[in-house]
Parts: C-alpha cells; structure tokens; sequence
C-alpha cells in the first residue's frame, strides 16, 4: 500500500512537472501570484498614468491568463492521479486530494482574468474595484496593499451599500464527523472549550455559552476564510498555534528505558519520573551485568486509563486523578527477533517488571504548580498581544456586513447544538462522545454559516474590510503567537524553575533470574537542581535488593546487595529541533555508580565491590523520539573480576511528548 502511494506520488510531480516544463522559466504559482500582486499595487495607484495602466492592463491579463492555465494544469494532474490511484487511497486520503483540488478550485476563482479590463479613467481604482463580483475581488490584492492604499480603500468602501443580511443556513448534521477539518487550531480549540463547559455545567443555558466564545470563533473563522489563499507572510491563521503544550516536551526527568540492573541498557543511573501515557524504548548494553543484551521496555500508568473514558490527558483530569498519576509500570523483555519487537513482549521472555510511586515534587506540566504558574506568569504575557481580539470583535460587532453574518451563524450553531443535545443518541453518549459531537457540530456549523458563505461569494467582504482584516488583526495575532521564540523565551523560566524542584520516587522492580534466583530490588529516586558551575543537576540513587529465596549454595542470604548511583546531568537544545515546535534537549551525564555484592564476598574469581563510570548522552531527533549512547567502564562485573569498556545504544520514545506536539499542531 505504501509503495503504491509513494509511486502515485511521483508520478504526480512528473505529471506537475511536465506541465510546467511548457512555461516559462519563471513560471510558478507562487511567481505569477507576487507579480500579478505588483501590478494590481500600480493598477490601484491614482498616481499612475491612464497610459501606463492601460500598458499594465494588458500585463496583468496576460499573468492571470497564465496562472489560470497554471492551476488548471495542477487540478487536471491532481484529478488524473485520483482516477490512476482509485481504490487504492483511503478516503481520507482521497479527501485530502480533494480538498488540494478544491483549494486550488477557489485559487482559480480569485484571480480569474476579467472579461473587460478596469477603467483607466476612474479617479480612485480601489472603488472601482467594489464593482467587480466577490471573485474578482481577491484577498490576496488586499494582502499585498501598503497601508496608505488599505487607508484610501476604507475612506472611500465606508460608504459601500450594506449587504442584506444572509439568512441561516440549514442546520449542518455533522455529529459522527466534522467536515471542517481544516479549521485553524484555535478555532478547534476554542469549540472544544465550549463543548467541555456544555457538558461539565449541566444547569447553564448552552446558548450562553456559544454565545459567550462566539466573537473570538467568528473572528478565526472569518479570517480563515479571507486569507485561505493568500501568500503573505501571514499566510492563514491556520498558522497559528496554541503553546500551552510545549512544556512537556522541555522534561528531561523521565525513565522511558530499562532500569540500571537490567541486562538490556544504556544507563547507570534511574530518574524519578516516568511516562503517564506510554513509553517505549529498544536498548542493548549492560552495566554490572556480563550480558551485555538487548531487551524491549514498555511503561506507562494507571492514569491513562482514567483519561481514555474522561476526554483525554487534560489538567482537569490531571488534577481529578488523584493518586492514578503518581503511579508508573514497566516491563522489560529480552528481544529475540528484532524484526518482530512487540512478538517478544512475552511472558517467558519478560526480565523485570517495575512499579514506581511519585513521593515529593510534581515535573508535569498538567501539576498544579505550572498551571498555576501559566494562569499568573505566562498566560498574561501572551494575554497582552491578545488584545486584538478585543478590537477585531468590536470590529466585527459593529460592521454591519459581518454583523449580520454573525447573527445568523450563532443562530444557526445554537439551532443545532439544541437540536443535537434534544437527541437520544446524545443523551446516550459518554462525556467524550458528547464532547466529540458538539465540537463536530459547532465547528461545521459554522463553517457552513461563516466561511463557506464568505468564500463562495454569497456573502461578499468589502475590500476595506478585509484590508481590516487581513492587514490589521491577523498579522497582530500572528505576532502574539506565530513566534515561537517569543512564547520559549516566556517559558523558559518558568520550566527552569519547574525542573528545580525536588523530585522523589520509590520503585520496586522484580528481576526474573531464570539461570539463578529471582530477587526484589527497593530503590529510591531523587533528582534535585544543584547546579555545578552553573551548569549541572544532580541526580542520585540509593538501592537495596534482597533474594525471594535465596540459595545457600550459591552463597546468597537474604540480602543480596546494596547500591547507590550519582550523576550530573546538563542539557542543550537539540540542532535537530531547531524548526519543530519542540523544546526537548540533549541532556548528558557524567555518573558514578558503585554496587557491593555480599555474596561475592571471599568467593574465587568475583568482587564483591563492583563500580561503573559512565558518559552518557541523550539526543532528541524527533518528536517523542531520543536516542541514548553511553561509553561505560566497568571495574568488574557480578561474576568476574574481568574491567571493561563498553558503549550501548538503543532508541527511546515518549507518548507524551508526541501527544502535547500532536495538541500543538492541531488538525491537518
């Protein structure tokens, strides 16, 4: 299936690239768009001569003539790879392909060449331009305008005739699925806001709450719509992201492999926290061990559990958890196949399995410290380059062509939220499908009341007030939070001060000895900032394990050793990041790890004072996604005396980081 997409793909770009062969040179969407953009700036300017606009005329009929059969060339390769690729995509895959043709569909639309050209004689060609249908009028004339012409457009469209008030649309039954999935994240979040307080506030009036989010919908909405095809900086408010998520991806406290004492790992020291959705890690290496293996660890927590029937790994239920949250497991396998992994996460080949208690100290930033801290500190900062949608919903409010608009898109998304909640199939659902099918409904609904009737034309947006817009508030929400190192810088300290608090754990691991005797290991977990030449953390361990029954002939007592481990721990961000919305680093460790064996104690051949010196780095390149390599020297291990210099690798991988990356980005 994936090499038949990957072919039909290639030939798609062939077939894209034949027909741009046939063009000049400088010939692409994107070139004929920024110079048909120049010369409506010159068609525009009441300073230009009758003689040179009729010249440019003929100019920008020409560009627009070759961008339609440009567009044309991409939507007829696009279909043709539908019907050569049919039964092969999924539909949501051929949804995606339809939707490129039908973005490109409204591209066409927008730029159309005009049966006449504009008349050279008018005084003012913006007004003139009021004259021409809703798809001669594109947004990307208005994006383009330098503010002295978004000046003279408002001077001169304020007297523009209001638009009649567009009736509501027919209620969208959109409940099992919602047909506006590219909403901009904000707008997704916000409905998803709504549809948590519908369903968590039983006695308030659902109108009141779509009534009270509803100018900051309609704002991300319409400028959804008026900037869907532009090519300015701004691009779309699709761009803009939500990064209260981030700080889970900053946590370098987490122990997503195996444990110091298994014979499958990289590292000679254990970290207090540990994943609350799922971990997933291969390793091969060894520390005190004389198998230097390689073994599979899978860990997670009770507390993802609670989320699958609650609405996901949210604050509210972070905080409503309780004690589920504190809690980790793990187990680790030895791997026989590595082309199978998961086929040796069986019983018979499981080594140790683990459970860890949280004792002090909360690194999430779903604890109620950082949300705390985001309400008072960070959430204020960003709060104050959000003013703009103060502006823009007076804006919006008292323009009578938006105005109109908005009163039938409420209309309508309240019609059928009560319509939805009057249902059986609502009242029967869970807290999670209900929230499912209100965010479907409201987000579909007003896509059919707001942007579908802004983009198909029904409704047509004077230039003076997409230059309102386009020009003004977008780019002053885009500012507020399109620049992620604006957002880092803010959370920068806050995740630093989070990461210095002490964090303790107890853990029981049972090691599964099929050769020897099983035994208990009692560990406790400690991480603390105490900065080393203003640089490193420390981290320390201190274990006993004691035999589940012990073999006299072998020299075991109940106790078969005690141990302890210090490490100092610095971190840089990771080059792999550098354009992902991802705050991990690469962390490395310098640790020390000593282990005394009271069995081995005046036995032959063995020491009972075992050591370990290890460097380790840990290196993010991906989303979720870190690699460990470590250089360890061992003095000796459990059964000889032999020192030796090892370097194990391996690869880990942490839901939770993916998980806050995925509410980052929001939907396609």
């Amino acid at each position: 299936m994936k090499t038949l997409c990957l072919l039909g793909v290639i030939a798609l770009f062939a077939v894209g690239a034949t027909a741009q062969a046939q063009q000049p040179q400088s010939d692409s969407v994107e070139s004929l768009i920024q110079q048909i953009r120049s010369l409506e700036l010159i068609e525009r300017d009441s300073n230009t001569p009758a003689e040179v606009k009729k010249l440019n005329q003929t100019f920008l009929a020409e560009r627009r003539g070759r961008l339609q059969q440009l567009v044309q060339n991409r939507i007829d390769s696009l279909r043709a790879y539908l019907t050569s690729v049919s039964g092969v995509l999924t539909a949501e895959e051929t949804q995606k392909v339809q939707g490129a043709i039908d973005d490109l569909e409204r591209m066409r639309a927008d730029f159309k060449v005009n049966p006449t050209p504009l008349s050279v004689a008018t005084a003012d060609p913006v007004s003139n331009s009021t004259a021409e249908t809703p798809d001669a009028v594109p947004s990307a004339r208005v994006a383009g305008a330098t503010s002295a012409e978004v000046a003279s457009a408002t001077s001169v469209e304020a007297t523009a005739p209001v638009p009649t008030p567009t009736p509501p649309a027919t209620v969208t039954d959109c409940t099992s699925d919602n047909s506006y999935k590219s909403a901009p994240p904000l707008l997704t979040a916000v409905a998803e806001r709504v549809a948590d307080n519908i369903i968590g506030d039983a006695q308030a009036d659902p109108r009141f709450l779509v009534n009270a989010a509803f100018s900051p919908m309609m704002f991300y909405v319409v400028a959804d719509a008026l900037t869907v095809n532009t090519d300015s900086p701004v691009r779309s408010i699709k761009s803009l992201q939500a990064y209260q998520y981030l700080g889970e991806t900053a946590r370098t406290d987490k122990q997503v492999g195996a444990g110091s004492s298994s014979s499958g790992t990289t590292s000679a020291i254990e970290k207090p926290g540990f994943a609350r959705l799922l971990g997933f890690a291969v390793e091969k290496g060894a520390i005190l061990k004389d198998v230097n293996g390689s073994s599979l660890t899978l860990s997670t927590s009770p507390y993802v559990l609670f989320t699958l029937k609650n609405g996901g790994d949210t604050a509210e239920n972070y905080a409503r958890a309780g004690f589920l949250n504190r809690i980790g497991v793990s187990a680790s396998f030895n791997i026989e196949d590595e082309n199978a992994l998961l086929a040796s996460a069986r019983r018979n080949q499981l080594t140790d399995w683990s459970v860890r208690a949280r004792l002090y100290g909360d690194r999430s930033t779903r604890s109620k410290a950082f949300q705390d801290a985001w309400r008072e500190k960070i959430q204020p900062a960003i709060e104050k380059r959000l003013n703009v949608l103060t502006g823009v919903g007076a804006f919006i409010a008292n323009s009578p062509e938006f105005r109109s608009l908005q009163v039938a898109a409420r209309t309508q998304v309240n019609t059928a939220v009560a319509d939805l909640m009057a249902s059986e199939s609502y009242k029967k659902a869970a807290d999670a499908d209900k929230k499912t099918m209100l965010t479907n409904t409201i987000l579909c609904n007003i896509r059919s009341g707001v942007f579908d009737e802004i983009n198909s034309g029904r409704h047509p947006i004077s230039n003076a007030s997409r230059a309102e817009i386009v020009n003004k508030y977008v780019p002053a929400l885009a500012a507020a939070l399109d620049n992620l190192e604006v957002v880092r810088g803010v959370l920068k300290d806050q995740l630093d001060e989070l990461s210095k608090g002490p964090l303790a754990t107890f853990a029981y691991t049972n090691h599964r000895e099929p050769t020897t005797s099983d035994y208990s290991e009692f560990k406790l977990l400690f991480e603390q900032d105490r900065t080393l030449f203003g640089m490193l953390k420390v981290v320390g361990n201190a274990s006993f394990t004691m035999y589940n029954k012990p073999n006299p002939l072998l020299n075991q007592s109940r106790l078969r050793d005690l141990s302890a481990a210090l490490s100092f721990e610095g971190s840089f961000y990771s080059p792999f990041l550098k354009n992902q919305p991802d705050l991990s680093k690469i962390t490395y460790a310098f640790t020390g790890n000593y282990q005394r064996m009271r069995e081995n104690s005046g036995m032959p051949g063995r020491k009972s004072d075992l050591a370990a010196f290890q460097f380790k780095l840990d290196i993010p390149i991906y989303g979720g996604l870190n690699l460990p390599i470590a250089i360890t020297y061992v003095n000796g291990t459990e059964h000889t005396t032999k020192e030796d210099t090892r370097l194990n690798f391996g690869f880990k991988f942490d839901m939770d980081k993916l998980f806050a990356l995925t509410k980052l980005i929001g939907k396609p």
